[in-house]
């Protein structure tokens, strides 16, 4: 029984140095293992992918979203309530100037239309006086003056006929499109209500609301472009307000865009794109490479003077950005290869290993 006792703890003793061990030669090969990797980049140094700068010129595009509009438009109202007695258009329609949109009832109690008949009434009694006036002044039997004034009455008469007959027949004074309906024949029109919207889109206006940052950056003139599938239309800021809408607190533009083969329809939906800012060749980075740090900004430059490739640490003063691409006014020059990636893990001084040169790829949508 002693002996069995004695071998027992000898087994624990010896389980006991095997763990001890093993623990001690895992902490062992963890020392290692980080003194290896601190060695290895001390000796090869620090993983880094560069770009070489170039000089390219940058443009700042802007994109905004409004509601396409017809660069005239015309709105159908009717100037008292009444009937709707026939529509002759449909949505979608292209009209012409003096084209008839909508005749309201012309024999309605309201007072416009008793206006209408009174008028016409008016008229066609002047124009026969006229043709009676034309007749006795070839016999004598009336003076130029009479004719003068019997001809004057008769354009008076028709001039107030054809007014009261465009309040009950609508007609458009633009060529375009009718972009909105809202009635139909035998609807009752409200006074002052609109029935019809014509508008002319061989131009495009797109109202837009931007914040103050974006004010800033608009002015009159500044060009506009508009991607419609492959093709690119163009265009320019007309409007810009100095002072924003109180309850909104956005600021309206307007930008007009040539529509000269009515790729656009007013009601679209459209993301125009205007020019904020453009720079000469000068160069450019990915704004990845930037590190900011107590108000300045630095990006780090490798030198390959010495005998092995090392960080310097720069500051810099970028201009401005296009998509992937940032100016930079100040601190490098084209040539000067760029730390893009494993900057964060770098100090001035530091040996580096460049294992990628991204300058083709970042570079490719400049060309």
């Amino acid at each position: 029984m002693k002996r069995r006792a004695k071998f027992g703890v000898w087994v624990m003793v010896i389980a006991a140095l095997i763990v001890l061990f093993v623990v001690t030669g895992a902490r062992r090969m963890q020392k290692e293992e980080v003194k290896s990797i601190e060695s290895v980049q001390k000796a090869e140094g620090i993983p880094v992918d560069v770009v070489t700068a170039q000089a390219v010129p940058l443009e700042n595009w802007r994109k905004f979203v409004g509601v396409a509009e017809g660069y005239e438009q015309v709105n159908l109202v009717a100037p008292f309530r009444t009937r709707v007695s026939r529509v002759h258009v449909t949505l979608g329609q292209e009209v012409v100037p003096g084209k008839v949109l909508i005749s309201l009832d012309p024999y309605d109690p309201a007072w416009a239309g008793m206006n209408l008949q009174t008028a016409r009434a008016g008229y066609e009694t002047a124009r026969q006086d006229s043709l009676r006036a034309e007749e006795l002044f070839k016999t004598g039997a009336v003076s130029q003056q009479d004719l003068d004034h019997t001809r004057a009455a008769t354009d008076g008469a028709r001039a107030h006929y054809t007014t009261a007959r465009r309040a009950v027949e609508l007609d458009t004074p633009i060529p375009g499109m009718v972009t909105a309906l809202s009635v139909n024949a035998g609807d009752y029109a409200a006074s002052e209500q609109t029935l019809a919207t014509v508008a002319s889109y061989g131009r495009i206006r797109v109202p837009l609301e931007v914040s103050e940052t974006d004010r800033a950056l608009v002015q009159v003139g500044q060009p506009v472009r508009l991607a419609y599938g492959d093709i690119v239309l163009e265009g320019s800021v007309v409007k810009v307000a100095l002072s924003a809408d109180p309850s909104s607190r956005l600021f309206a533009i307007e930008v007009v865009i040539e529509n000269g083969d009515r790729l656009l329809k007013p009601g679209m939906l459209v993301s125009p794109e205007i020019l904020v800012a453009r720079t000469d060749a000068r160069p450019v980075v990915s704004p990845d490479a930037i590190i900011k740090s107590d108000g300045e900004e630095h990006v780090f430059v490798v030198d390959r003077s010495g005998p092995a490739p090392v960080a310097r640490l720069r500051q810099v003063v970028r201009g401005i950005e296009s998509g992937t691409l940032t100016a930079i006014d100040q601190g490098i020059a084209p040539g000067d290869v760029v730390v893009v990636w494993g900057q964060n893990n770098l100090e001035d001084g530091a040996r580096v290993k460049i294992h990628e040169d991204l300058t083709a790829s970042t570079y490719r949508a400049t060309r």
